[in-house]
């Protein structure tokens, strides 16, 4: 139990056990310098949730741009709990830019590589 983390049957007698059965001596004094131990870290973990690269797909929101077309995809639709599927259409969801595999935000185009997601 205490190596998966359960430290609750980790007591006094259960210690002098151990310490005898591995033939380890237990010194009862304390010790000299006291270690500080980092208070617990709450690590928020988000779901990363795809994008559909249907462009057919009916709910992405189409836009122009200097003449240029482009596909929004609206991924609380899509994609609502981290799926692997798009909610609408039953496509494949990607999680990753098709250009040059960086995490996909939001927009319609990578911010990283400058290219649309989607491809009309």
């Amino acid at each position: 139990m205490f190596e998966q983390g359960d430290g609750t049957k980790l007591n006094d007698e259960v210690i002098k056990k151990l310490c005898d059965k591995f033939g380890i001596k237990l010194s009862t004094e304390k010790a000299a310098v006291e270690i500080p131990v980092a208070p617990a870290v709450q690590r928020v973990f988000e779901v990363e949730k795809g994008y559909c690269p249907n462009p057919n797909c009916p709910s992405h929101i189409a836009y122009e741009v200097d003449g240029r077309k482009f596909l929004k995809p609206d991924r609380r639709l899509q994609d609502p709990v981290g799926g692997k599927f798009c909610a609408i259409c039953g496509e494949v969801l990607e999680k990753r830019c098709p250009n040059c595999g960086s995490l996909v935000h939001d927009g319609a185009v990578c911010s990283i590589c400058g290219e649309s997601y989607i491809a009309i």
